[in-house]
């Protein structure tokens, strides 16, 4: 043991103490400027173009700077705990801790009562959540290992899993590891076989992309549990989406295909009183959806409809009421491979008039890559049999469905705006 290497210390050149304060000062630095503003809480507040800026500058730099502060073979053993990370606030969702602090900090020996768990294990889990920023101590004598002392309370990522939080990732992080997880452990045995879907292998469904959406149509409570983890997840940008591509000028009537429980359709007609909606989604998700509306958006009810169908039935999709119709496909494509892409472009392309859109919220894949959560979006899409794509991926797949991309809209967000018409005769015969 006497000549192992220490947490890989002995890697660090003689000049590591040196460079370690030079990091500590740049950090230190970055940190003060990056001061918390309002719509890191409030996400209905967007952010101008400068502070996003500097925002995802400051956190790329951060994020390397504090790499340089640990040598690589460490840098990958926290890697490799992130899942047990993962894990460990999902338990905690899960027994409904959040909840509870929601109200005010409590002992661990409530939790433990209210969770009917040992206090061993209440007190090792605990640990794990104050660890990875859900919950802080607020109250504890460091002399005394027992529990019952120790006061505990949310963060403002403990508050971000409340049930009642409509930002809540609660669902999501169920999602991620009860449904998901799976797939992502198949991922090694569609690396060399484009036809092979980690999802429907782990699961045991046909190798199709609709395999995803039969498993949620199989499992009710699931597919609650997906509608409201993604719902959270839209809202998160939905500020930037509304704010960053001119709907009131540009659209009438806004068409949401597949738009789950539509949550951001209802962003999008909030401060466009002129405008109608029109939800358009599968049966299961359309009664999911009218409840939703009724109890979270009663005041916009009048001017938004809802329609059952299958966007690869062209003729279950509404038709267009006019060239301001917009047709909007929110994360709705990276879902499927290309010619299933295309069919869905050709449906809702032969339901259009002259002068109505189709809106494609994407993340879209850019070179150089500069948000580290892009290229793994792609990857999860892969687990799916889906993928993520670039604009001249858009741009192949619009000309054969018979349309053409106009413009790409950037966002203050993870999303571009891709916006396409009717294709001129020539490239529409193509």
């Amino acid at each position: 043991m006497g000549d192992t290497p220490l947490h890989g210390l002995s890697t660090i050149n003689p000049w590591g103490g040196l460079r370690t304060a030079a990091v500590a000062a740049v950090i230190t630095f970055m940190v003060l400027c990056a001061r918390k503003t309002p719509d890191m809480v409030d996400y209905t507040r967007v952010p101008t173009w400068l502070e996003y800026s500097f925002r995802i500058t400051m956190s790329n730099w951060l994020r390397k700077a504090a790499d340089a502060l640990v040598p690589p073979a460490n840098r990958l053993l926290s890697r490799a705990f992130d899942l047990n990370q993962l894990i460990a606030i999902y338990c905690c969702a899960k027994v409904e801790w959040p909840d509870l602090l929601g109200s005010g900090p409590r002992s661990g020996r409530f939790l433990a009562s209210h969770a009917n768990m040992s206090r061993t294990m209440t007190r090792r889990l605990l640990r794990a959540c104050v660890v990875a920023g859900i919950f802080v101590e607020a109250k504890f004598s460091r002399d005394d290992i027992d529990d019952d002392k120790r006061i505990y309370s949310n963060t403002d990522m403990g508050d971000a899993l409340r049930s009642n939080n409509p930002y809540s990732m609660k669902h999501y992080i169920q999602l991620q590891v009860e449904d998901m997880a799976p797939g992502h452990m198949q991922m090694w045995n569609a690396l060399k076989n484009d036809s092979t879907i980690p999802f429907a292998l782990a699961h045991g469904y046909p190798h199709t992309p609709r395999s995803f959406w039969r498993y949620f149509s199989d499992r009710p409570v699931q597919s609650i549990q997906f509608q409201k983890g993604m719902t959270g997840v839209d809202l998160l940008s939905a500020g930037a989406l509304v704010h960053d591509f001119p709907w009131g000028a540009k659209c009438s009537t806004v068409v949401d295909m597949g738009g789950g429980l539509g949550s951001f359709l209802a962003r999008v007609l909030a401060p466009n009183p002129a405008m109608r909606g029109l939800l358009f989604e599968v049966p299961s998700v359309v009664d999911q959806a009218e409840a939703y509306w009724a109890d979270k958006h009663r005041d916009l009810l009048p001017r938004t409809s809802f329609s059952r169908g299958d966007f690869f039935d062209a003729a279950t999709i509404p038709a267009s009421e006019g060239g301001g119709t917009c047709f909007v496909l929110k994360v709705v494509l990276h879902d499927w491979d290309d010619a299933s892409v295309v069919a869905i472009l050709r449906n809702v392309a032969a339901r259009m008039a002259a002068g109505g859109r189709v809106v494609v919220p994407s993340v879209v894949q850019v070179v150089p890559e500069t948000q580290r959560d892009r290229p793994l979006f792609d990857l999860q899409m892969r687990v799916l049999g889906g993928r993520e794509r670039s604009v001249a991926d858009f741009r192949r797949l619009f000309a054969t469905a018979g349309l053409m991309v106009t413009k790409a809209h950037p966002t203050r967000s993870i999303f571009t705006i891709v916006e396409g018409n009717l294709a001129t005769p020539p490239e529409r015969a193509l």
